[in-house]
């Protein structure tokens, strides 16, 4: 990925309850609700390249200098409720945003054994989860952040 510009953005949770994940985040890092966005996002099928869109709660928040990303899948037909359903809630995956060269960036993971599980293109918006062979990792790619939490 010689090409790419690559920045680490967040860590992925999956969980079955946004507000309770929350509660005990803050309570753990003795932080608050105000530090947190949350909001509903559709990814419609027609918009999908590979997996299944739907609708999550999500939720964002930087603690201890890392930015958080619950996800809270809202329809079970979803990628996200399939995974949370085989897999169960907790770390889902790491999140790169790539302005440059996203398409070599995902040609280099997919010669490196990687799938796309989960593509959005949406306009300029192109997000994509990478999974690796074995599917012990998963990675986001997004070419831009829409918004960075404080």
């Amino acid at each position: 990925m010689e090409g790419s510009s690559m920045e680490f953005w967040h860590n992925g949770i999956l969980t079955p309850d946004i507000d309770k994940t929350i509660s005990f985040l803050n309570a753990a890092s003795g932080t608050s609700r105000d530090i947190w966005t949350i909001m509903e996002a559709e990814f419609p099928q027609s918009k999908m390249t590979s997996g299944n869109g739907g609708i999550l709660r999500i939720a964002f928040a930087r603690i201890g200098g890392v930015v958080i990303e619950l996800l809270q899948p809202l329809d079970d037909s979803s990628y996200h409720a399939r995974v949370l359903k085989a897999r169960g809630p907790g770390f889902h995956h790491n999140a790169y945003i790539c302005e440059k060269n996203m398409d070599e960036t995902l040609a280099d993971l997919y010669a490196a054994g990687g799938r796309p599980v989960w593509e959005f293109l949406n306009g300029d918006e192109h997000a994509c989860y990478v999974e690796a062979a074995g599917g012990d990792v998963v990675l986001e790619i997004i070419n831009h952040c829409p918004f960075m939490p404080g």
